[in-house]
C-alpha cells in the first residue's frame, strides 16, 4: 500500500488547508478534501502532495498528476514521496512496471529512514528483482524496520532466522521476532509462533498457546491458521468445527484446506478471496 500522512505537522494551526483537508476526508467529503490538498499544495506541503497524489492514483485519468506529486514531494525530501515512486515503480501503479526504479526510489527512502520502504526494499533484494539477490543485505535492511516496530519487517526478519537466510540460523531470535510481530498484529507473525508453540521449535513445547496464536490469525482471516486449527480440531474430535475452518479457509483459496475437504468427500466452496461470514 501507498504511504499517506494521518496526521497534521507537529504545531500546525487548526486553521491550516492540511489540517482542514485531513478533517474533510473524516467526514467522507471528496471535492472539499481534494480543495483543501491542492491549497495546501500551493503553499508547498509535501505531504497535501503525498496525499493527494494516493487520491489521485486510483481515479482513471489522473495517474499521470499522481506520479507528479509523488515525484515533487520525493524531489523536495519527503521520504514517503520516495517511498510512494517505489512503490508505484515496483508495483506498477499507474505506470509499467520498472523495478529497478522501485529499487532505486525505495532505497532513497530507506536510507532517510521509512520504515516501510526499508521493508519492501528487503523483498526486493530477497527476491532478486531488480537489483541482485543480496539475502546479507535483506536482512540488514529488514533488522532496521523490524527495530523499529514495523510488523512485516519482524515477521520477515524471524523467518530469516528460522532458515539461516542472510544471518546465522538462531532459533531463539526467530521466536523473539516472530513474538513481536504477533505483538503488533502480524498474522503471519501469529501463525508461525503458534507452529514454534506447536512443534517446540526454539522453546518449550505449548498446545495451549499455539492454538490461542492459530485462533487470533484466524479471527484475522489468515488462511493457513485456519487449516492448522482445523487440524487441531480433527485431531480431538471436533469434525463439525474443523469443516467449518476448512472451508472459509477453501473459500480464501488455502490449497491444504481444499485438500482436507476433497479428503473427507465434501464440496468445495467457490473461491471468494475472503473468510466466509458465519450465517445468522
Amino acid at each position: 500500500m501507498l504511504d499517506r500522512y494521518i496526521y497534521p505537522a507537529k504545531g500546525s494551526e487548526p486553521s491550516d488547508p492540511f489540517y482542514l483537508a485531513l478533517i474533510a476526508e473524516c467526514k467522507n467529503d471528496p471535492e472539499e478534501t481534494e480543495r483543501l490538498y491542492r491549497e495546501s499544495i500551493d503553499k508547498g506541503n509535501t505531504m497535501a502532495m503525498v496525499n493527494l497524489g494516493v487520491m489521485l492514483i486510483g481515479r482513471s485519468g489522473s495517474e499521470e498528476e499522481a506520479l507528479s506529486l509523488f515525484r515533487r514531494a520525493a524531489d523536495s525530501g519527503d521520504n514517503s514521496g520516495m517511498r510512494n515512486m517505489g512503490y508505484v515503480n515496483a508495483v506498477g501503479t499507474g505506470i509499467l512496471v520498472n523495478k529497478e526504479e522501485g529499487v532505486r526510489w525505495y532505497r532513497m527512502a530507506a536510507e532517510r529512514g521509512n520504515v516501510k520502504a526499508q521493508c519492501n526494499l528487503a523483498v526486493l533484494l530477497r527476491s532478486g528483482k531488480g537489483a541482485a539477490k543480496d539475502p546479507e543485505e535483506s536482512a540488514k535492511w529488514f533488522a532496521l524496520s523490524a527495530v523499529s516496530g514495523y510488523f512485516r519487517a519482524q515477521a520477515s526478519l524471524a523467518a530469516y532466522y528460522m532458515e539461516g537466510n542472510g544471518v546465522e540460523k538462531d532459533l531463539s531470535k526467530a521466536l523473539y521476532w516472530y513474538s513481536k510481530a504477533a505483538e503488533n498484529r502480524s498474522l503471519r507473525g501469529m501463525y508461525n509462533l503458534g507452529l514454534m508453540y506447536r512443534d517446540g521449535i526454539g522453546t518449550e513445547r505449548n498446545v495451549e498457546r499455539a492454538e490461542e496464536l492459530f485462533r487470533e490469525s484466524v479471527s484475522g482471516g489468515y488462511s493457513k491458521g485456519m487449516f492448522v486449527l482445523g487440524e487441531m480440531l480433527i485431531s480431538r474430535g471436533e469434525k463439525e468445527n474443523a469443516v467449518e475452518l476448512f472451508n472459509s479457509g477453501a473459500a480464501k483459496g488455502e490449497q491444504r484446506c481444499i485438500d482436507a475437504l476433497a479428503s473427507m468427500g465434501l464440496p468445495i466452496p467457490e473461491y471468494t478471496g475472503r473468510m466466509k461470514k458465519k450465517s445468522s
